[in-house]
């Protein structure tokens, strides 16, 4: 069994291919996110991840050096494109969330474990500001990233020399249970909160598109392209089985 390499850092071009496999992701699960969106909300959510990450590679394939360019660029265009092709809830929330974690990554082309711990708190607040003051519990993507910075930096406390591919593989599990765990919560935030009570025994599209995305980081560095969720309970959406791309 080949040793797991220690990565330390993610370069620009390590980051543009996440950003891809991320769009493959979200194609590969385009169906299952719409399902989920369609128990609780407008039906679109896969629709619209599939739609928004199109954008984003457009934006970045307009440039002939992208490898060069600084991770704060490259976020602030995974915001901007987005933003401007993603309706919803789920536009606003992930576009700010890239664009304040750009700010972190300005003039950088590398990418520390404590740069990533520090952009997911950035793009956080971004989020939560554009969700109006959205909390954990409240049936989000909130629901996996606040925890999973919370977990990053437990890990990060607890051991030094930690590096991505150690983190992630702790965090990963760690964030498919937060999605999990929002199957019976009450959502109170965008369309779902129109339901009520009905909202409670589906799991969020929000969260779990959160997850693919952490987990593509994973994948992407251990030379994977990503996951397709192949198998799910009808009536609440909850992930049973995954397989690699």
């Amino acid at each position: 069994m080949s040793e797991v390499p220690k990565i330390y850092k993610i370069d620009s071009k390590t980051l543009l291919d996440i950003i891809r496999n991320i769009l493959e992701v979200m194609r590969a699960n385009e169906e299952y996110l719409t399902k989920l969106d369609a128990d609780i909300g407008d039906a679109d959510h896969g629709i619209n991840m599939v739609r928004g990450f199109e954008k984003v590679v457009e934006l970045l394939n307009r440039y002939s050096n992208s490898d060069t360019l600084d991770i704060g660029t490259i976020l602030q265009q995974v915001g901007t494109g987005i933003l401007q092709v993603v309706g919803g809830a789920a536009g606003p929330l992930y576009g700010m969330f890239f664009l304040e974690a750009s700010k972190v990554m300005t003039g950088k082309k590398e990418m520390t474990i404590e740069d990533f711990i520090k952009m997911i708190e950035y793009g956080l607040r971004g989020a939560v500001t554009i969700g109006g003051g959205t909390q954990p519990g409240e049936k989000t993507m909130i629901d996996v990233l606040q925890p999973v910075v919370m977990k990053l930096k437990e890990i990060v406390s607890k051991k030094s020399d930690v590096d991505f591919i150690e983190a992630l593989n702790e965090v990963v599990p760690y964030a498919r249970e937060c999605v999990i765990k929002t199957i019976p919560m009450l959502a109170k935030r965008g369309r779902a909160s129109y339901l009520g009570e009905r909202s409670i025994g589906h799991q969020d599209p929000g969260a779990t598109s959160a997850y693919l995305i952490i987990r593509t980081f994973l994948d992407t560095l251990l030379g994977r392209k990503g996951i397709k969720i192949t198998k799910y309970d009808e009536n609440s959406g909850k992930i049973l089985e995954e397989q690699y791309l």
